[in-house]
């Protein structure tokens, strides 16, 4: 006895429609399956090392047509070797697409470099997000002395050594524009080219000093304010 195959008249119109097209056959176009990432808000900003920066960092996920995609997991990764940290460092976009931190910056001067990176279930590698910020020196904290503090000298003359100071924020680095004050304590000596002195871009301060025409002990102070260290005291002996 033969056997007859029957298919439900749904599935037979489709492959007669399929039948009738030949090689004209043109199936639906696939929906954009790429992804992206977007800085929207965070980028170039300028801070003070180890401080967290005045701005959050916004991102966006959206589709290649531009639709904001809820639900995807950003991670924020730190490309300057460790030195910067996001809080929180992996988050998930809202309804708007967007992912928010905050960058903290590393403790020495200069720039960083940081990546947004979608972690993707998909085949199609996703372009991270490239984000870059400056840092600055802090407040002055501590003030050294960058010279020998004590030497001999002669009446009238400057001090073979001149006096140097450092001024540095917490975490050591030079603080440029810190304001110095010089003044002469003991003696009748002189300080050139002024008593207050700004640090130029390696923290450090210097004056001339010529000295008082008095045998004896003759002293100069170098004050920042009232930071760590403050006054540094200069001592020159005249023995005639």
């Amino acid at each position: 006895m033969k056997q007859f195959a029957f298919f439900p008249p749904a599935a037979v119109a489709v492959v007669l429609g399929l039948a009738g097209c030949g090689g004209d056959l043109t199936l639906p176009a696939s929906p954009p399956a790429g992804l992206r990432v977007d800085v929207l808000q965070g980028d170039g900003q300028t801070g003070t090392v180890g401080d967290t920066l005045p701005n959050p960092v916004v991102v966006q996920v959206r589709t290649e047509a531009g639709a904001a995609m809820a639900g995807q997991t950003v991670v924020f990764v730190d490309a300057s070797g460790g030195a910067t940290a996001f809080d929180p460092d992996t988050t998930v976009t809202n309804e708007r697409g967007q992912a928010v931190t905050r960058w903290v910056l590393g403790t020495a001067p200069g720039t960083y470099n940081a990546e947004a990176r979608l972690v993707s279930t998909g085949d199609i590698p996703v372009s991270p997000a490239e984000l870059q910020a400056s840092a600055v020196a802090g407040v002055p904290d501590t003030v050294r002395a960058d010279s020998p503090t004590i030497q001999g000298g002669h009446r009238g003359e400057q001090v073979v050594a001149p006096p140097v100071v450092v001024v540095v924020d917490r975490f050591g680095n030079p603080v440029p524009g810190a304001e110095v004050k010089w003044k002469v304590e003991n003696g009748n000596g002189e300080v050139s080219p002024d008593e207050d002195a700004l640090t130029d871009a390696d923290g450090r301060s210097t004056v001339t000093w010529t000295l008082g025409n008095r045998v004896g002990v003759q002293q100069l102070k170098a004050e920042v304010g009232e930071i760590f260290g403050s006054p540094v005291t200069f001592t020159a002996t005249i023995l005639f």
